[in-house]
């Protein structure tokens, strides 16, 4: 049998791709903060859907997702904003009485609501669910919706 004759191209692809498979890395995303716009309402008066937005502000927000999603909730949670010294991630225990919005009839009423400071004025609202939700339904209460 003879031998086999190296391909350097074959190697030199082999040799770029990741040398980490997803089982392995999936270990640091777990826990993780993510994000999800199923309940998105962009009608309401009070705020913007994302058409009202130009390129930058779409790109700063994406940037900060991506920032977000690279710590826990817990993590967050501690982070402070400003001179004040305010939470970046506020989580509420009941829709917000003083606000200019009005609770999404397409938004389930057991939710904790929760809201990210992003950019000066600008803020991304949303809610989590439950812990006890979470581990009766088997669901992650790291999603921001």
């Amino acid at each position: 049998m003879a031998p086999k004759k190296s391909n350097p191209k074959k190697e030199k692809f082999l040799s770029s791709l990741p040398q980490q498979d997803f089982v392995s890395d999936i270990a640091d995303v777990k826990g993780k903060l993510s994000f999800s716009f199923k309940y998105f309402d962009g009608n309401q008066e009070a705020g913007q859907d994302f058409k009202d937005w130009n390129d930058k502000q779409k790109q700063e927000l994406l940037e900060k997702l991506r920032d977000y999603s690279r710590e826990s909730k817990t993590y967050w949670l501690n982070q402070r904003a400003g001179a004040g010294g305010l939470r970046i991630l506020e989580i509420y225990e009941a829709f917000p009485r003083n606000t200019d919005f009005e609770y999404p009839q397409h938004v389930p009423n057991d939710v904790r609501w929760a809201r990210f400071r992003m950019e000066s004025a600008m803020r991304l609202v949303g809610f989590f669910v439950s812990e006890e939700d979470a581990k009766s339904k088997d669901l992650s209460n790291n999603v921001l919706m």
